[in-house]
């Protein structure tokens, strides 16, 4: 077991005095003295989650990328102890502290499982944010718990808008942080910085990630199967570092979206369908379509309040497959359903790695993102 240590230093003093009441989540008042979260405590009122996650074994387990949790607590440091399994590469992760925006939060990375030590220059209330950067199959990560020197505080999870992000690479920040012509990695990859991503924070939403490279909506390039794709995904709590679905049975009423982005349907046709001919290639194109219109009805039965927008990208095959399984849908789904249009490699900035979008590329999309949610929706744009 190695031991990171962070040091997260305030740049402004004025930033020791925010309580949790005064960043986001509100504070519950109590006398219990708690430094220690573990087992059943790592569900309790003393730890927010966004995304999936799944308790067993003790710990709980968060696959998806983007996933993580909050906590609040009195004192100056905690050490979390993280535990990484099958791993294919380092893991990456933001650290959030207090007021910090993204881009000023701190990255680390765990290559087996650590204790995590985070300190502050001065104690008092303090608020802490790790989300996962890396996919789920670069290796399968759990809490097991998180001590303090001070004492946890309860913390109430505030209502803001949902986002709900499907898909593959694109979606997932695949070689966002990296330069052109040279090999994905987990350090040049990020979801915090894709445009599903930025799009919600956009609008303070919290994100629940249902993604990996190389699927399908019906099959992918990492596994033809039709079993293992982002439709059955849908379904599940994760996805292991082999590319199987784990948890079945995920319960849909933990988070009911507000806003459900989907961007899948490239390793459909680069891996299957664009190699095949005729009336096998046709065939392939109907389930394709068929997965297509499997997905939206679950995600209207699930969600059917939610904003549903597929995107894809100017010319797309997949995107105009998709796009004509919207088209004949009856109207009230076409009063939630919208395919846009967002950027493509190179378009507007330079390609990241491995033929994927920059971060500059993801943003343009976001803004093109955010700018339909408030065409299509109630939702208004948080200004900063």
């Amino acid at each position: 077991m190695k031991k990171t240590i962070i040091l997260l230093l305030l740049i402004f003093s004025a930033f020791v005095s925010y309580s949790c009441v005064n960043i986001d989540e509100p504070i519950i008042d109590d006398s219990e003295n708690i430094k220690l979260l573990t087992g059943t405590d790592l569900t309790s009122e003393y730890i927010i989650w966004n995304g999936r996650h799944l308790f067993k074994d003790d710990r709980q387990y968060f696959y998806n990328t983007a996933t993580g949790f909050i906590i609040c607590f009195d004192g100056r440091e905690v050490i979390i102890s993280l535990i990484l399994e099958n791993s294919n590469q380092d893991i990456y992760f933001s650290i959030f502290k207090d007021k910090e925006v993204l881009l000023d939060s701190n990255v680390f990375s765990i290559s087996d499982s650590e204790d995590i030590l985070i300190s502050f220059d001065e104690p008092g209330i303090h608020y802490i944010e790790l989300v996962k950067r890396s996919e789920p199959q670069d290796g399968e990560t759990s809490l097991k718990s998180i001590e303090t020197n001070g004492t946890f505080k309860k913390i109430e999870k505030e209502e803001k808008p949902h986002f709900l992000l499907l898909g593959a690479s694109g979606i997932s920040g695949h070689g966002a942080l990296g330069l052109p012509n040279t090999p994905r990695s987990t350090a040049n990859s990020s979801s915090l910085h894709s445009f599903g991503y930025l799009t919600a924070k956009n609008f303070n939403g919290t994100v629940e990630f249902v993604s990996n490279s190389g699927w399908g909506v019906a099959f992918g390039f990492n596994n033809q199967s039709t079993t293992n794709n982002i439709l059955n995904a849908y379904d599940y709590y994760g996805i292991s570092s082999s590319e199987k679905l784990i948890g079945e049975n995920y319960e849909h009423n933990n988070y009911i979206p507000d806003v459900i982005i989907v961007n899948a349907g490239g390793n459909d046709y680069s891996a299957v369908i664009n190699k095949l001919t005729g009336f096998e290639k046709q065939n392939k194109i109907d389930e394709f379509k068929a997965a297509v219109f499997s997905l939206l009805m679950k995600l209207r039965t699930d969600a059917p309040d939610a904003l549903i927008i597929w995107t894809m990208t100017s010319g797309s095959l997949n995107g105009n497959a998709a796009l004509s399984v919207i088209n004949q849908l009856e109207q009230v789904d076409k009063a939630h359903i919208h395919m846009i249009v967002i950027k493509d490699v190179g378009e507007g900035a330079p390609a990241g790695a491995n033929g994927h979008c920059s971060y500059l590329t993801h943003q343009l999309s976001a803004e093109v993102l955010s700018d339909a949610i408030e065409q299509f929706s109630k939702l208004k744009r948080v200004v900063n």
